[in-house]
């Protein structure tokens, strides 16, 4: 009975009812409104129309998709008035704003908006008929009446999707985790030959998943009074986002280096004294990928990712003191600049600072050993 409370009281505060009791509220209210307004009746299922296909998450986006949708059917309006006076109603004249309306639907400020085109113009043409004028001012008239009932919804409680953000974050911080393991296990000759890589497109539905839900954050924070209180909660998951997109394709750089033979050589191939700690430091940055967070003051796991590789860069000088392959420098040159750069992207340089150098790397770490 509890566990069923809990699910219940998570459904009923998911985002999506929320957006759902919002677009009811404003439909009914502007069909109450356009059963009022002299001459509309006829039409005033184009009100609540409007409320919902413009009901968005953010007020900024209702706003702007009330605008643009009601440029769209305005100009759809004037290419079926174009089309009636032209050919006259017929074959002919669908033709014209079907064709004409899909060429102007191409604009790119139309957006989403760009179907209302050839449809508003074919609606002046077959319904309008001998009033397209008074047709195409009722249909925008009305859209637009529904559209800002939205708007003043939304305004009264506006959305601020903070935890749905912060889930998006967390699946695209551990499928980071997931491969950078994965290609570890891979590369470790203590593994053995028959670990697999992930496929590298499960890094690309989660980065493309917390792109969306950061770009609808930050357009739900603009002129929304909850935000203005919440400021840095939003900017701290906006500079997470960069710092795991970042790291995001420089983990996709790195799988990318596993499976291509740059050179003619491949990583999981690579001598074994280098295998080792090429795995360990990709191990120490999956640790600190599930550990850091862009607003720690601590450098915490990152010291250790830090040392992992250095440790690798020493084992490179000692390998090329040897006397060792230049394909195998280039290519582990290659993957430590990319640990480098990963680590990088999730330490906040203002706040925590890496070393300059590996031997300044390993000397932190001695230091911190002693104490």
């Amino acid at each position: 009975m509890r566990t069923d409370r809990g699910t219940a009281r998570r459904l009923l505060r998911h985002p999506r009812v929320e957006l759902a009791l919002k677009a009811a509220v404003a439909a009914t209210v502007a069909w109450v409104l356009a059963r009022h307004v002299p001459g509309a009746q006829e039409y005033a299922f184009y009100a609540p129309f409007g409320a919902v296909a413009t009901t968005y998450s953010a007020v900024v986006r209702s706003v702007a998709e009330a605008v643009r949708t009601v440029a769209a059917i305005l100009l759809g309006g004037v290419v079926g008035v174009l089309a009636d006076v032209v050919l006259g109603p017929g074959v002919a004249a669908i033709a014209l704003v079907v064709g004409l309306g899909m060429l102007l639907a191409g604009v790119p400020w139309f957006g989403d908006a760009r179907s209302y085109v050839p449809v508003a113009g074919m609606f002046v043409l077959l319904v309008g008929q001998g009033e397209e004028l008074g047709y195409t001012a009722a249909y925008a008239g009305l859209f637009l009446l529904g559209a800002a009932c939205t708007v003043v919804v939304s305004t009264v409680r506006p959305a601020l999707p903070l935890e749905r953000t912060d889930r998006a974050l967390d699946a695209l911080r551990e499928a980071c985790v997931e491969h950078l393991r994965s290609l570890a296990a891979v590369i470790d000759p203590v593994a053995g030959d028959g670990v697999e890589l992930p496929d590298r497109d499960g890094l690309s539905g989660p980065l493309n998943r917390a792109r969306t839900e950061v770009d609808e954050l930050r357009q739900a924070a603009r002129g929304n009074r909850r935000a203005r209180r919440r400021s840095d909660d939003v900017a701290r998951r906006t500079e997470y986002f960069r710092a795991l997109q970042r790291a995001a394709l420089l983990v996709d750089d790195l799988q990318a280096t596993v499976e291509d033979q740059p050179w003619g050589l491949s990583v999981s191939h690579l001598p074994e004294e280098l295998r080792t700690p090429t795995a360990d430091a990709l191990r120490e940055l999956a640790a600190t990928t599930a550990e850091a967070a862009t607003h720690d003051v601590e450098p915490g796991r990152r010291r250790s990712a830090d040392r992992a590789t250095a440790t690798l860069v020493s084992a490179l000088h000692r390998y090329g003191e040897r006397g060792g392959s230049d394909a195998v420098t280039l290519v582990v040159s290659a993957v430590v600049t990319t640990l480098r750069r990963s680590l990088s992207a999730l330490t906040p340089w203002d706040r925590i600072q890496l070393s300059t150098s590996p031997a300044e790397a390993l000397e932190l770490e001695d230091d911190r050993t002693d104490r």
